[in-house]
């Protein structure tokens, strides 16, 4: 099991930072004992205990925290992902097999080191803000006094971190809040079609919402009486928008369908259109359901834009804000702030 460690430079100041990046080691210091002369971690400890702290003048806590940190180092192994904190960044690097002992870095107190592999990008130690991590993995990097933590309570985090080199917390949100706005989409077309809200039946209810959009997006929308046309003419709802810069006018015909929907909408909003009074309007065709490229092609010809289910449930979800608690609730959207 892969375990996730900090590993601080002891003064964390450019000589010691020169010892890890240049040699690929992370390092600690009770350099008086070599920890790679003792394979037992408990062992060590009482080595370092008798080294440094038999006779110090020191809390027994302060001690026990500190040859804590002895056996975290020691227990290092393979494969482990270790973050080293590097003035307001930090770098990550990936345990290797060598313990080592050197005796060149003894004056620095940095003699006992672990093999590791740092991670780089187009050929520069990779180097990553510690404003890109969670606050809580931030905070815990600040603590001073501790040169080896374990920070396995990241695990997650920290693993997406060596999978992503441009990894940011806020940004990895964003990825997780556009999945979650996937699955609402997906589901929210799925209950439409499949009549599983509380809209009113018969088609009214998706045409009320329909106009209630409309009326979102600016328009003046109303829903048409339902012998206001003759033979197969049809349309439900008329909008309108008007201000110093422009008018326009869509006269709509609305279906609620779980599967295709043919071209029969569009024969019927052509026909209204053909209608003295809508003579100005554009026209517009909403579905439910899914549109064939046939049909596409058959409004296309006839000058009328179509809105599939998909399109729909975008344009729902953009006006959410806008949309009455009410309609909402038919909808079944809850809108409860959720953790991610």
């Amino acid at each position: 099991m892969r375990n996730y460690y900090m590993v601080r430079a002891m003064n964390s100041n450019q000589e010691d930072f020169d010892i890890f990046f240049k040699n690929n080691v992370v390092a600690v210091g009770w350099s008086r004992v070599n920890f790679s002369e003792e394979a037992d971690s408990e062992r060590l400890r009482q080595k370092v205990w008798e080294e440094y702290y038999k006779n110090a003048e020191k809390q027994q806590n302060t001690i026990s925290r500190k040859l804590n940190e002895v056996e975290r180092f020691k227990t290092i192994k393979k494969g482990d992902f270790i973050i080293v904190p590097y003035n307001s960044n930090i770098v990550i690097a990936e345990a290797l097999d060598e313990e080592i002992y050197s005796e060149e870095s003894k004056d620095l107190d940095l003699a006992n080191q672990r093999e590791v592999s740092y991670r780089y990008q187009d050929g520069k130690l990779l180097v990553i803000p510690r404003t890109n991590l969670s606050e809580g993995l931030q905070r815990r990097l600040r603590v001073l006094g501790n040169s080896v933590s374990n920070l396995y309570e990241f695990k997650e985090e920290i693993e997406e971190i060596f999978r992503t080199p441009s990894y940011s917390y806020s940004k990895k949100m964003k990825e997780v809040e556009n999945i979650e706005l996937e699955k609402l989409k997906k589901g929210l077309l799925e209950n439409i079609q499949r009549g599983k809200t509380n809209l009113q039946t018969g088609g009214i209810g998706l045409e009320n919402l329909v106009c209630e959009i409309m009326k979102c997006e600016g328009y003046d929308s109303k829903i048409l009486a339902k012998n206001r046309f003759k033979g197969n003419a049809d349309a439900d709802i008329s909008a309108i928008k008007e201000d110093s810069f422009m008018s326009k006018k869509i006269l709509i015909q609305v279906k609620h369908h779980h599967g295709e929907s043919g071209s029969y909408g569009i024969q019927q909003i052509v026909k209204a259109l053909e209608d003295e009074y809508y003579k100005d309007y554009e026209g517009y065709f909403i579905t439910s359901g899914f549109i064939s490229e046939e049909t596409r092609k058959i409004a296309k010809e006839n000058n009328i834009k179509v809105m599939d289910g998909k399109r729909l449930v975008d344009i729902i979800i953009k006006n959410l804000d806008k949309l009455s608690v009410n309609t909402k609730v038919l909808l079944g959207i809850c809108r409860i702030p959720s953790i991610v």
